[in-house]
């Protein structure tokens, strides 16, 4: 599936009977608002360059599969910017094998939001990151949130990065919540009580 521009899919339900993958084109933003979405295999929004957004609203998405949104990442290129990039979950449900919500881990200023959500990977993890790799100045905020998984969470930002995880409600062999070199990272209110490392 490719994505030009705007799509906003609201309302409606729909099972998807194999892998799905969702590439943006630069600037292009996703928005699934109040929909539900099964599916036999892997949700993989991928291949975006800069600017691009996904947006999950209100929504529940259970796949067999993996389930990685993901906003400024593949080009495996040098010379094609990937920065900007924003993933925004709320008031949601997502259930998968694994859980990845990453934006521009490569590049500058990635944001992630989760918030009001309840996320669940019955046989791996679940991955927050903003600019975490070799990216800078990222944000990734996750309030309010219950996280069930059956592999680590992981919760982190890269150089200069800013990580929030707030009231949260764990449950994981592991828990990191991180940020790189001159980032400001929180962990409050959350139960179990994990501190930033």
């Amino acid at each position: 599936v490719d994505v030009t521009g705007t799509d906003r899919f609201v309302g409606g339900t729909g099972a998807l009977s194999g892998d799905c993958i969702v590439a943006l084109d630069a600037g292009a933003t996703l928005v699934l608002r109040e929909v539900g979405l099964t599916g036999a295999g892997n949700l993989v929004a991928i291949s975006s360059p800069e600017e691009t957004t996904i947006r999950v609203v209100d929504s529940v998405i259970d796949v067999a599969g993996y389930l990685e949104l993901t906003a400024g990442c593949c080009a495996g290129d040098a010379g094609v910017p990937e920065q900007d990039g924003t993933v925004v979950v709320k008031r949601s449900t997502l259930r998968a094998a694994g859980i990845l919500l990453l934006a521009s881990f490569d590049w500058p200023n990635g944001r992630v939001l989760v918030r009001s959500s309840d996320l669940e990977a019955r046989s791996s993890g679940i991955t927050v990151g903003a600019s975490d790799i070799a990216g800078s100045d990222g944000t990734a905020r996750v309030v309010e949130n219950t996280l069930t998984a059956a592999g680590p969470v992981i919760i982190s930002t890269g150089t200069l990065g800013r990580t929030i995880a707030k009231a949260n409600s764990f449950a994981a062999p592991t828990v990191t919540v991180e940020t790189g070199t001159g980032g400001v990272c929180r962990s409050v209110g959350n139960t179990p009580a994990v501190p930033c490392s």
